[in-house]
């Protein structure tokens, strides 16, 4: 259950720090030296996207493992609530979050996890989607907030205040520049750390009903290109 937990986590924040970098972009950040960006400017504007699309570089560095260990893909995210994470290398894998329900695909098989009836799994996933709304009450509620900014260079730390969610990861580092996000880093409990970069991204995507189908359809190799 651990180890799915943290899954899961890395996952929507993931999503979630996407989804931070498409509506900085659409509050037309124009930060200068002498004007720095606010945490109130990044939040201003949350979940307005119609959907997005963007490609990943992960690092994930377990203390266990003496090389990190290195994955690629696409995420997707359609408001309010549908959200997935297509691992194309080293394996495929399909991550998919549609409203209540959590599911997992590999190789190995499937999970899936009913957020409605999983108090744990719907704490760490509810925890990010406030970030979706723009709240910075709900944010600040969830999280102990750090935020700094030197000129349009910012930095945003989150640290769960929840003792389930801090039970599986410790802090959550976002780091940009203007309207950019430049990488996102996921410190865990135990010690592991996961540094994801972000590149190729489309904001206002309109999926068909067809590319929808297929996002969702938790098929690793269904996803559209």
């Amino acid at each position: 259950m651990r180890a799915r937990m943290r899954r899961t986590y890395r996952t929507v924040a993931a999503t979630a720090a996407l989804t931070l970098l498409v509506s900085a972009g659409q509050a037309e950040l124009t930060a200068t030296v002498s004007d720095a960006i606010t945490l109130q400017t990044l939040m201003q504007r949350l979940a307005t996207t119609s959907g997005v699309r963007a490609e990943f570089h992960e690092v994930k560095e377990i203390a266990l493992l003496e090389r990190p260990l290195e994955s690629t893909g696409t995420l997707y995210f359609v408001p309010p609530r549908r959200m997935a994470r297509y691992t194309e290398k080293p394996v495929r894998s399909a991550f998919v979050i549609d409203g209540s329900r959590l599911s997992f695909r590999d190789d190995t098989g499937a999970d899936n996890v009913d957020l409605a009836a999983n108090e744990i799994a719907r704490t760490v996933v509810e925890s990010f989607v406030v970030l979706f709304n723009g709240d910075r009450a709900a944010l600040e509620a969830r999280y102990e907030v750090g935020f700094e900014a030197q000129g349009s260079h910012w930095k945003l730390t989150l640290t769960p205040r929840d003792s389930r969610v801090l039970a599986v990861v410790s802090r959550v580092v976002l780091e940009g520049d203007g309207a950019a996000l430049m990488q996102m880093i996921v410190s865990e409990a135990e010690g592991d750390r996961t540094v994801t970069t972000f590149h190729d991204v489309r904001t206002d995507v309109r999926f068909s009903d067809a590319e929808l189908a297929r996002i969702f359809s938790l098929d690793p190799s269904a996803a559209p290109p």
